[in-house]
């Protein structure tokens, strides 16, 4: 990842700790910090960490995360954000780092869903990659950064030309969460 792509980049909720190395970016996110919108659970999260472009059109981008375990809910992923109420996210978040899962979570006017699926093996790496063509969405993950698997395809419409899209990261319990940010590549079709 070069530094001078990130120069569009901005970040919401921008965590405390972030250290840029040679072509990568190390990230803390400070415990108890989410997105996730549940009457369900009465719980209105809109603090974890998000490093973001905004774009217009149609455009495809792929994050690759890297990092020692993924445990206590924490999460590294990709999310698209219209506003608190609408967004998108997909992420590595497990209960423990024994049973790895992938999930994707979609809001829709202040209402969280989620679908997750279990993983194989413990990965320490995850690529993501996003695709908007008009106003459908299509989510994958991979592990090789060659092979993608298809999580999710949604809808979400935006009122504004211009949406935020790019990586996040969040330790929704007690212990902050490290992660490197190791590629953003945003392609405009």
């Amino acid at each position: 990842m070069k530094l001078e792509s990130l120069i569009d980049f901005e970040w919401y909720n921008e965590p405390e700790n972030v250290v840029f190395l040679d072509h990568e970016m190390k990230i803390v996110a400070r415990s108890q910090t989410d997105f996730w919108q549940s009457l369900h659970h009465q719980i209105k999260k809109d603090n974890a960490h998000f490093f973001y472009k905004k774009s217009s059109g149609n455009f495809s981008i792929v994050i690759k995360w890297r990092f020692d375990k993924a445990e206590n809910f924490n999460q590294c992923g990709i999310m698209v954000r219209l506003d608190e109420r609408n967004w998108f996210k997909a992420s590595i978040l497990s209960k423990d780092e024994n049973n790895p899962e992938i999930g994707t979570c979609l809001t829709v006017s202040g209402y969280s869903d989620w679908a997750g699926t279990p993983l194989s093996a413990v990965p320490h790496e995850i690529f993501y990659k996003l695709e908007k063509k008009g106003e459908d969405f299509i989510c994958s993950y991979s592990l090789d950064g060659e092979k993608y698997i298809r999580l999710r395809q949604f809808y979400l419409k935006s009122l504004d030309e211009k949406i935020k899209v790019g990586a996040y990261i969040a330790a929704p319990q007690k212990k902050m969460f490290e992660a490197v940010l190791d590629d953003v590549e945003i392609k405009l079709k």
